[in-house]
């Protein structure tokens, strides 16, 4: 019989955070406030992708390691690796187009992402901010400018940014 490491005889388990209280499928409140989806002419994947790009230009520039960054993302992403690669280059034509046209083009970006992706999605911006090595002040602003677009939790998304920000240091 093989023998527990001392401190491990108890059993975690490590998804309880993950639990969700049981309500009626048909709970249209907590449904579409899940999936907030409104209809902005955005795609979702045109949505992430405006995100992301416009997060690494909030200083005014676009270097290297931020679009490696985007690349590396979206290759990970389960909304953006669905489509094929000149779907890809296509969706960042229109973001692109979009973001340089329409100056609510970024709110209505925000507005087209269910609620459950805008926290991870705004800590994938805080990333790609840092990917040069650096925060400004530009990027800080723009990046409360973003959580109040995406409707964030002032606590949760700080938090998000201190932990990226001590991340970042080492």
């Amino acid at each position: 019989m093989m023998q527990r490491p001392p401190g491990t005889e108890r059993t975690v388990n490590v998804f309880q955070n993950f639990a969700v209280e049981a309500k009626s499928p048909f709970d249209l409140e907590r449904l579409s406030d899940k999936f907030r989806h409104r209809n902005t002419g955005w795609t979702i994947p045109e949505a992430i992708l405006a995100v992301m790009v416009a997060s690494a230009m909030s200083d005014g520039s676009f270097t290297q390691e931020e679009g490696d960054l985007i690349q590396k993302l979206a290759l990970r992403s389960r909304a953006l690796r669905s489509l094929s690669p000149a779907d890809l280059a296509k969706a960042n034509d229109v973001v692109n187009q979009r973001l340089a046209q329409n100056p609510n083009a970024l709110k209505e970006a925000c507005e087209t992402l269910p609620s459950d992706m805008c926290l991870p999605f705004f800590a994938h911006c805080v990333d790609i901010m840092l990917a040069d090595g650096e925060l400004v002040k530009s990027e800080g602003e723009f990046l409360d400018r973003l959580a109040t677009m995406l409707d964030l939790d002032q606590d949760h998304s700080r938090r998000v940014m201190e932990v990226l920000l001590l991340k970042a240091l080492f």
